[in-house]
């Protein structure tokens, strides 16, 4: 893998491990800062995207994970209200 030797795109802020994506403005200049040929770079910028879609599938995996589990919260919510209602009129005895 291809690494780039103290250029702006080690000193972007990182998130969960993952680099911040570095646009590239001028190619010429950005391949003279890097060091690195033609080639070695466009595998390295595939790789990196590669990396971004792994970490947005697992975000999306994620987040249907968690919006399903979403109705079974809210009738828990709703049993912890029922029970609190309960309770306060003395109809409910927690025994230990």
């Amino acid at each position: 893998m291809a690494s780039l030797s103290s250029t702006a795109a080690e000193t972007t802020t990182e998130r969960r491990g993952i680099p911040g994506a570095q646009f590239v403005e001028d190619v010429e200049r950005y391949l003279t800062q890097s060091g690195l040929d033609v080639n070695s770079s466009l595998s390295f910028l595939q790789e990196r995207l590669q990396q971004y879609k792994l970490v947005e599938m697992k975000l999306l995996a994620q987040q249907r994970d968690l919006q399903a589990k979403i109705p079974d919260i809210e009738k828990c919510l709703d049993v912890v209200a029922i029970l609190q209602a309960k309770k306060g009129i003395g109809e409910v005895r927690f025994v230990c």
